[in-house]
């Protein structure tokens, strides 16, 4: 992988060596490609590098402008097989999808005044619904961040 883990705080142990957190969720999301038929196309690993990278939500418009490289149709095409396969989570937010890694279920809260956003683990299960599979859900909260409520 090309982005390296400097950012990455928490380390686990996997396959007898130290692995941060960061190469396993990339792993394991290059291994759910392969195992789900896909190929890991350069544009592919950009988009997973940059968004694995990424501390925010991104949209497609300026995900394509960070990776000049790539036409625009492979990066869309990327992130609709990214959605399809639940790599990625996606919010609708002013009418525009944002795009994180879905490494871990999580939703986000957004400052109503500043665009602030901070990450929520999620704590829903979905699992035991009668008459429904493969479930999933979006939930966007919005508020006031501290910083905008102190600047009235």
């Amino acid at each position: 992988m090309g982005v390296g883990c400097s950012n990455c705080a928490q380390n686990i142990l996997a396959n007898n060596s130290q692995l941060c957190y960061y190469d396993f969720a990339m792993n394991k999301i290059e291994q759910k490609l392969i195992e789900t038929g896909y190929k890991i196309t350069k544009p592919r690993l950009a988009v997973l590098e940059y968004l694995g990278g990424s501390h925010t939500s991104i949209s497609a418009r300026d995900l394509h402008k960070k990776l000049k490289h790539f036409d625009r149709a492979s990066v869309y095409r990327t992130l609709n097989l990214f959605e399809e396969l639940h790599i990625v989570n996606v919010e609708i937010i002013d009418k525009e999808k944002l795009y994180c890694l879905a490494v871990d279920p999580h939703h986000h809260i957004i400052c109503k005044k500043c665009g602030h956003m901070e990450k929520i683990k999620c704590k829903h299960s979905f699992e035991h619904f009668k008459n429904f599979t493969n479930i999933y859900h979006q939930l966007t909260l919005t508020g006031v961040c501290d910083k905008c409520a102190l600047n009235k």
